[in-house]
């Protein structure tokens, strides 16, 4: 793995990066060219005992506002952290574009594995999030206007989702695709458009939307497994 040591010597002399206004660079998460990208990725040293890898676990966050940080855990369990800012398209990510040295990258991925010059990646999820949700209580102006009575949401592991809606009359509608989410936004992505919502997780039960904002608010109860 020449790369990932070079990806370690480039974090052992970048640990302390220029402070950067990313403000002009935040935006809305469905305008982002790149959103499958975002995330918490993971990358486990699956024999940390062996002495081949300098390293147990390394953590890579993308952000939307183009800020990333990365995280080494070492065989002694020290961690060293590189963060800055990095650029991508659809198929190279360049690290440390605020830096004299930016480490560039050729990339392929999807909605969980990520693989940076052949060495892949897995995007981590809440537990607290991820499993099968049933409405419990639905209102706002959206809902309304569709006549809908029962809302059904499954978030798998590997960000895939279905998502079910009844109205009155009995008829469902389901979308099927892939979601991401970032602090409290959920995008779900499908066939023909996309979703983008707030949530937030209380005693137990997934809130999507604002309570406040007359749109859409659902509160859906955790459906045992």
């Amino acid at each position: 793995m020449r790369w990932l040591i070079l990806f370690c010597a480039t974090i052992s002399m970048n640990v302390f990066s220029a402070e950067i206004d990313t403000a002009t660079k935040k935006q809305d998460l469905t305008t982002f060219d790149t959103p499958l990208l975002l995330g918490d990725w993971y990358l486990v040293n699956p024999n940390p005992d062996s002495g081949e890898e300098d390293f147990r676990a390394i953590k890579l966050t993308l952000k939307s506002n183009y800020e990333f940080k990365i995280d080494i855990q070492k065989l002694d369990y020290s961690v060293d952290q590189w963060e800055g800012m990095y650029n991508a398209n659809e198929d190279t990510i360049i690290l440390g574009v605020n830096t004299s040295e930016p480490q560039v990258y050729g990339y392929q991925n999807n909605q969980h594995m990520l693989s940076l010059n052949g060495v892949t990646f897995t995007k981590g999820l809440s537990d607290r999030l991820a499993g099968a949700w049933s409405s419990a209580h639905l209102a706002g102006e959206d809902l309304a206007a569709s006549n809908i009575s029962q809302m059904d949401l499954i978030l798998q592991p590997d960000f895939i989702f279905m998502f079910r809606v009844v109205d009155t009359a009995g008829v469902e509608k389901i979308e099927q695709g892939v979601y991401y989410t970032e602090g409290n936004n959920l995008v779900l992505l499908y066939e023909n458009g996309e979703h983008d919502t707030t949530y937030r997780l209380e005693s137990g039960q997934l809130m999507l939307g604002d309570e406040n904002s007359g749109g859409m608010f659902a509160v859906l109860d955790r459906v045992p497994q």
